[in-house]
């Protein structure tokens, strides 16, 4: 069996773009003689000197290597109440973010879970593992947390989220989200 062979060229002499004859899924083959230009995909024709991009072509809006976009509100308020839990970070860093009755939840559980609190040289650092966000029929966020205290060693946290609305004067975020439960295990 022979190997496919390539169309002929037009009759107006132009030769045929080998770009209309992949298929989905391949890439090219790359070596000496490769049509593929180095710098791969997007990089500019040799011997071009400005950074313009050619006309009729849309800008990709691209984040800086290593640039974090905004943190939701869910996995935000997460990082801060382990931090909290785990006695890195002071309670009252989140006194204008969690509302009365969750900031005295917030007291009993810092109580209650001081075995979430390193003792002496643990391995590491305690991170939210996994996060997930349930929105209510009113708007309020329902999350249920997984953090990683060490190795092998998992608790659930779980905390309610509410908007404040834009004319709130504390809160995170442009919703100003306001914690108004929370609970550990």
């Amino acid at each position: 069996m022979q190997p496919p062979q390539p169309p002929a060229a037009p009759a107006s002499g132009a030769a045929p773009d080998p770009r209309r004859n992949r298929l989905p899924g391949r890439v090219p083959p790359t070596g000496p003689g490769s049509p593929r230009r180095p710098g791969g995909a997007g990089a500019a024709p040799p011997g071009r000197r400005d950074l313009r991009r050619p006309p009729g072509r849309p800008q990709v809006a691209r984040t800086p290597a290593g640039a974090v976009g905004p943190m939701s509100a869910h996995d935000w308020f997460a990082g801060r109440l382990l931090d909290v839990l785990t006695g890195r970070q002071p309670l009252t860093m989140l006194a204008g973010k969690v509302r009365d009755e969750a900031y005295q939840q917030l007291w009993e559980l810092h109580a209650q879970r001081s075995d979430w609190r390193p003792r002496g040289n643990r391995g590491r650092t305690p991170f939210v593992y996994r996060c997930h966000a349930y929105r209510t029929y009113r708007g309020a966020l329902e999350v249920c947390a997984v953090v990683c205290l060490d190795r092998d060693v998992f608790r659930a946290l779980a905390f309610r989220l509410e908007s404040g609305g834009a004319r709130a004067a504390s809160g995170y975020g442009p919703e100003r989200w306001h914690c108004t439960a929370v609970a550990a295990r």
